[in-house]
């Protein structure tokens, strides 16, 4: 009775983690004892694989999605495993517990998330659900941040939309005032890739969407995608975020020559460069209108950084690059350079009162908060995410050749897999499929790399775990793509033995 309950716990390991989720995003020195979940998930799932009987390896294997550790094995582990034990130095870093703690409860919350969403992708259904739920939690983000976003007022053309808006969610920790808008803009340009993305998918390739999933889900998916897909471009026109701006316009020309057919590439490149050349012209010939905007006018009205120039911008990277310099291998604590700059790298033209809540780069603030080791992890954890999305990029060409040669995409002796059959409803066989959601993951993920060069989001701050989704759904991808490959390769095996015989 006590193996079957907890075997049955553990199935439903995503739920305790949704019911601790609140006092995680919101903790206290109380509610903090709920960061306990992320370990317990982890002794759970070992009880539980221990009550199972050796005799039942199929209905393991069914329960656990195939594997049969406690972790899954995936290729951030080394980093992330880094990044966590750095956080465990902040603790003995940081002068003030109290402060650092929502940043360490976010961070954990992250890690759990990333766990859980990596265990749930193991099967293509559940990957598919998780997909959803991301662009779900996104679409969410965009309508919350509508009600609860403090607007600034700096593009004119804005200006009688946005002073009609005023917050309505106020009070939150670290947001008494509302959410700042450049924070809604660096998490909004995670997850907009994946509705353009798709959105062009249901657009260019109605028939293929029609066949897979129906003539009213299709028109249904399409309709809801696209209107999704203006809301949030809506939400982060109003956000008037220029680096939000910016990395969505420097990645769209990207994700668009990726897209292309290689034989348009060019046609594609000669295009774009004509365009860069009209606006760089058009920027040149109008700078005295656009330059005040571009360069001068930095957020007046923002508690984060309220500086008149882009020198103040400077100004603060060099206190945190003096703070790295000072704690080069524990950093000062999560969350402590907002109070450690005005007392040892006080800024001589700004009020030791102004609240400067990071260091306005993500990179500079992974090593104020975790030292130089946690930069690394956090540097590598970009790499592997990128070489993972380029492997997956070239695997799906491979796919795309074998189904052209009319090779079969799957295999007879695997179907015989009550849990394969079940999830063969949703396959990673269709390229175009594995190519949008490539697109759009890498996309929002250098979106976000991009906008966090002059900007920043804690690793640990409450829409960062969009972060960890983003990168336990590529993850899931890489996994998917190389075990359909597989059952390609074997189909094309079994398909050669039996020619043979």
């Amino acid at each position: 009775m006590v193996k079957r309950l907890l075997v049955f716990c553990d199935r439903f390991h995503w739920l305790w983690l949704t019911l601790a989720a609140p006092f995680m995003l919101f903790p206290s020195p109380t509610r903090s004892l709920a960061m306990l979940v992320v370990p317990g998930l982890f002794l759970l799932r070992w009880l539980a694989m221990t009550g199972q009987k050796q005799t039942d390896l199929r209905k393991t294997q069914i329960t656990f999605g195939g594997q049969q550790t406690v972790m899954t094995i995936t290729p951030f582990n080394l980093a992330m495993l880094l990044m966590i034990l750095m956080v465990l130095v902040s603790l003995w870093a940081t002068f003030d517990f109290n402060l650092s703690l929502p940043k360490i409860s976010g961070i954990i919350l992250g890690f759990g998330i990333f766990l859980v969403i990596v265990r749930e992708g193991q099967s293509p259904r559940g990957w598919w659900l998780c997909f959803m739920l991301f662009m779900v939690i996104g679409f969410g983000i965009a309508v919350i941040g509508l009600f609860g976003t403090h607007w600034a007022n700096k593009i004119a053309i804005l200006t009688p939309i946005v002073s009609r808006l005023t917050p309505r969610i106020i009070g939150l920790p670290g947001a008494a005032e509302g959410f700042h808008p450049n924070t809604v803009a660096g998490a909004l340009v995670w997850v907009i890739p994946s509705y353009l993305t798709f959105s062009w998918l249901l657009l260019t390739k109605t028939r293929d969407i029609r066949s897979l999933l129906g003539r009213g889900k299709a028109i249904a998916a399409t309709v809801l995608t696209i209107s999704a897909t203006l809301w949030m471009l809506a939400i982060l026109i109003l956000t008037q975020s220029r680096d939000g701006y910016i990395s969505l316009a420097l990645i769209l020309p990207v994700l668009s020559l990726i897209a292309l057919p290689r034989r348009w590439r060019w046609h594609g490149l000669v295009v774009l460069t004509l365009i860069t050349i009209i606006v760089v012209v058009l920027l040149a010939s109008q700078w005295g209108t656009v330059r005040p905007w571009i360069i001068d006018n930095i957020l007046k009205s923002s508690t984060v950084l309220s500086m008149d120039s882009f020198n103040g911008r400077l100004q603060v990277w060099s206190r945190a690059i003096y703070g790295i310099r000072d704690f080069p291998l524990t950093g000062m604590g999560m969350n402590t350079f907002r109070k450690v700059m005005p007392v040892l790298y006080p800024v001589f033209n700004m009020s030791p009162e102004q609240d400067i809540g990071h260091a306005h780069n993500e990179f500079l603030q992974a090593a104020l908060d975790l030292g130089i080791p946690g930069l690394v992890a956090f540097i590598a954890i970009y790499i592997i995410a990128f070489w993972m999305l380029i492997r997956i990029w070239r695997r799906s060409h491979a796919m795309k050749q074998r189904t052209s040669n009319g090779q079969t995409t799957g295999n007879p002796l695997i179907i015989q897999d009550r849990y394969i059959r079940d999830n063969a409803n949703l396959p990673f066989a269709n390229v175009r499929l594995v190519q949008a959601a490539v697109l759009g993951l890498g996309g929002g993920l250098l979106a976000h790399l991009l906008w966090g060069m002059t900007d920043a989001m804690a690793l640990g701050a409450r829409p960062a775990f969009l972060f960890w989704i983003i990168l336990a759904l590529i993850n899931g991808l890489h996994k998917q793509v190389n075990e359909n490959i597989n059952i390609q390769n074997e189909s094309s095996s079994l398909s050669d033995t039996k020619k043979t015989v």
